[in-house]
């Protein structure tokens, strides 16, 4: 809503949403005016509250209670209000710590990370894993299924395998255990974009068009790269989840259904955490952000992490609206950075 807000505004809503943040109760004027020292009376800050509800940015859920931020108020509360605390140098040093000695195993630092958000969150976290086209390969090997189907077996640098099939191609394995050699002698050690970019001056060279083996192992190591563009959603690890009943909020039957709904499909999470990759920042989705994956009661904080200038992939957490914002954001984007750096091992 674009309704213009004053500084008193701004401090009477700032102060409900953190007050209703620590308690999880219905917030009044009495609270406010005893708790905040704004110098304003209980009566002055009760207009204001009233002028806030009409505004959209609180409701009353019942005649005698107090206000409760809407997801509009906590919207312009994250936009405008907000003030992000530091991460605790003890904290800090126990992210570091948890996470570089898991920098020997790809998928452990993945895990570790997940559980640090969880850990010092509260919520539930999510990591978006790599695709394949984040790091080097180390391997390619194509294992003949059917007359119709081969099998395309990828092992990146990091150790993560991913499986493709590739349809319409009838080779014999003789023939493709010689056009696993050829490509693992040429290309293996570049990127994706780098084997890419090899394989179209390959297929345009003469060595293509003199050599049937070349010619048909580039021709299937392209179809491969092709298919590999249009990969369904990736792996995606979610931790935590047990802590989430935890809050009030959850003794709400339908929202309990909804949430475990959506943890049962990882779809509607990767949709949302998608909307971060190749950007910078940490950024809140609530309310209508997440009508349509049906989980607008909850919140999701999140941001991508890093290989060099290149994005590889995106984390956060999930949770209800209620949700500590000034310590999560802060600890989101710390575990996003601490995970870049450890990448560049990789």
């Amino acid at each position: 809503m674009g309704h213009l807000l004053d500084e008193r505004g701004k401090s009477i809503l700032g102060a409900i949403v953190q007050e209703y943040i620590s308690t999880g109760e219905p917030v009044g004027s009495r609270v406010i005016a005893r708790k905040y020292n704004l110098n304003l009376s209980p009566a002055t800050i009760r207009n204001v509250m009233a002028d806030l509800e009409d505004m959209g940015y609180l409701y009353q859920p019942h005649v005698s209670a107090g206000r409760i931020p809407t997801p509009e108020g906590l919207r312009v509360y994250l936009d405008r209000i907000l003030e992000l605390k530091s991460i605790p140098v003890v904290d800090k040093t126990s992210i570091d710590r948890h996470m570089s000695s898991n920098v020997a195993d790809f998928m452990n630092l993945l895990h570790e990370a997940s559980h640090m958000l969880t850990e010092f969150s509260h919520q539930a976290s999510i990591v978006i894993l790599p695709k394949p086209t984040a790091f080097s390969l180390r391997k390619i090997e194509f294992v003949r299924l059917d007359k119709a189907r081969i099998l395309v077996i990828l092992v990146s640098n990091t150790g993560m395998v991913y499986n493709h099939i590739v349809y319409g191609e009838d080779i014999p394995q003789s023939e493709l255990i010689k056009y696993n050699n050829y490509l693992n002698e040429t290309y293996m050690g570049l990127t994706v974009q780098q084997m890419r970019d090899r394989l179209v001056t390959e297929m345009s060279g003469e060595k293509a068009r003199f050599d049937r083996i070349i010619s048909k192992a580039t021709d299937l190591g392209m179809k491969v790269l092709d298919e590999m563009e249009k990969e369904e959603a990736p792996d995606i690890l979610i931790e935590g989840k047990e802590s989430l009943f935890d809050h009030p909020e959850m003794e709400d039957l339908e929202k309990l259904k909804v949430i475990v709904k959506t943890f049962e499909d990882k779809g509607r999470i990767v949709r949302i955490l998608n909307k971060v990759i190749g950007g910078r920042g940490v950024k809140v989705f609530l309310g209508d952000d997440l009508y349509n994956i049906g989980v607008r009661d909850f919140s999701v904080v999140a941001t991508s992490y890093h290989k060099g200038n290149l994005p590889a992939g995106s984390l956060g957490v999930i949770g209800p609206m209620r949700m500590d914002y000034s310590r999560v954001i802060p600890l989101v984007d710390y575990v996003a950075k601490v995970l870049s750096f450890l990448l560049e091992d990789f």
